[in-house]
């Protein structure tokens, strides 16, 4: 499992643990990413430019630190 893969489900967890709007979070996040989480395979390659936005996308929205 990539990177990429492993930072959108742990997002898409985080969302649904915390009982938030699903398309509102993840549309806020796809506005600031370029992507839509909700699209990437585990067989997507890991774009460093990528996995940097989605990290500090979900720093600002969410509160959510990625390592």
């Amino acid at each position: 499992m990539g990177t990429l893969y492993d930072y959108c489900t742990k997002i898409q967890s985080h969302i649904e643990r915390e009982g938030m709007d699903l398309f509102r979070v993840r549309g806020e996040l796809a506005l600031r990413v370029g992507f839509l989480i909700s699209l990437v395979e585990p067989e997507d390659p890991d774009d460093p430019e990528k996995v940097k936005a989605l990290r500090e996308a979900a720093q600002d929205v969410l509160g959510l630190t990625l390592d």
